[in-house]
C-alpha cells in the first residue's frame, strides 16, 4: 500500500533501547555505588534511586514496544496464512504465540515497576514472565519460522530463531539453578550484589557471578532475535488510520427542528 508505513522501526527501536537501558542503569549504579562493578543482576542495576526511575521508565517504552511487535508479527503470520493454502497449525499457534508475547511483555514492566528491594514477589512474577514465558515465545516463533520458509525467512533465519531460544532456555535454568546454590550457600540473598561481604567467600561469588552472567547472556538472546525480526517487519505494510465521527442523532435532530422552526417563522414574516 503506497499510504502505508513500514514496521521495522519496532524490532529495531526495541532491539537498541534494551541493551543501552542496562548499559546505563549499570553505569550509573556502579557510579553511584550502589552495586559492585563485575556483573550484578540486570534489576540490581535499576533497584535503587535514581537511576531506578530511569530504569521504569525506559522499560515501560520496552514493554509498550514489544507488545505492539507481537502483535504485528501475529498479524504477519495472519496474513500469510490468508494466502497460503498448506498452513498445518501455523494459524493456532501464532495466536498462542501471541498471547505469551503480550504476557511477556507485561512481565517486563512489572519488572521494572515493582523493584526488588520494594515487593520481591510482584518483581520475581514479572521475571517469570519477561524470561521464562517470553522463552517459550522464542521456541514458538522459531517453530513457526520452519513454517514460513522460503515464504518470509529463510532456513538460515529459522536455525538462528532456534538456537537463541536454545541459549535462553540454557541461560535462564542457569541463573535459576544457581541463584538457588548461592542462597544456599551464604546468609545473603542472592539477589542485591551491593553486599561486597560476598568476596570472602569465594565460591559463594563465583556462584553469584556465574548466575548473573547467564541473565545478562539471557538477555542477549532475546536481543539478537528482536534483530532477526527487522528484514521481515521491512516488508510489513499498516494502512494509515482512518478516523471518522458518528454524529450523535440527538444532535441532528435538534439541529433540523431549528431549521424547521427558522423557515416557519420566515413564511409568517412574509
Amino acid at each position: 500500500m503506497s499510504d502505508g508505513f513500514g514496521l521495522a522501526w519496532l524490532p529495531l527501536t526495541s532491539a537498541l533501547l534494551i541493551p543501552s537501558t542496562f548499559l546505563i542503569t549499570y553505569v550509573w549504579s556502579v557510579l553511584e555505588d550502589h552495586v559492585e562493578p563485575d556483573f550484578p543482576y540486570i534489576s540490581s542495576t535499576g533497584a535503587f534511586p535514581p537511576e531506578s526511575c530511569f530504569f521504569a521508565q525506559m522499560l515501560n517504552i520496552v514493554a509498550l514496544l514489544l507488545g505492539v511487535t507481537v502483535w504485528a508479527r501475529h498479524k504477519q503470520i495472519e496474513d500469510h496464512c490468508s494466502k497460503t493454502f498448506t498452513i498445518g497449525r501455523v494459524p493456532g499457534q501464532s495466536r498462542v504465540a501471541a498471547w505469551l508475547g503480550y504476557s511477556a511483555a507485561a512481565g517486563i514492566s512489572m519488572v521494572a515497576n515493582f523493584q526488588s528491594i520494594n515487593i520481591i514477589t510482584v518483581h520475581m512474577v514479572g521475571a517469570s514472565l519477561a524470561f521464562g514465558v517470553g522463552t517459550v515465545y522464542l521456541w514458538i516463533q522459531g517453530v513457526l519460522s520452519w513454517s514460513l520458509v522460503p515464504y518470509q525467512n529463510s532456513v538460515g533465519v529459522a536455525v538462528l530463531r532456534l538456537v537463541m531460544a536454545g541459549i535462553a532456555t540454557a541461560m535462564i535454568c542457569t541463573t535459576i539453578t544457581l541463584s538457588i546454590l548461592h542462597s544456599q550457600s551464604t546468609s545473603y540473598i542472592a539477589y542485591w550484589s551491593v553486599l561486597r561481604e560476598w568476596r570472602r567467600e569465594r565460591t559463594s561469588w563465583r556462584l553469584h557471578i556465574s548466575a548473573t552472567v547467564a541473565e545478562w547472556v539471557l538477555a542477549g538472546a532475546f536481543v539478537v532475535f528482536l534483530f532477526t525480526l527487522i528484514p521481515e517487519f521491512k516488508r510489513i505494510t499498516v494502512a494509515t488510520v482512518r478516523v471518522e465521527t458518528e454524529r450523535d442523532r440527538r444532535q441532528v435532530r435538534q439541529r433540523d427542528d431549528s431549521r424547521v422552526s427558522s423557515t416557519d417563522t420566515v413564511q409568517d414574516i412574509r
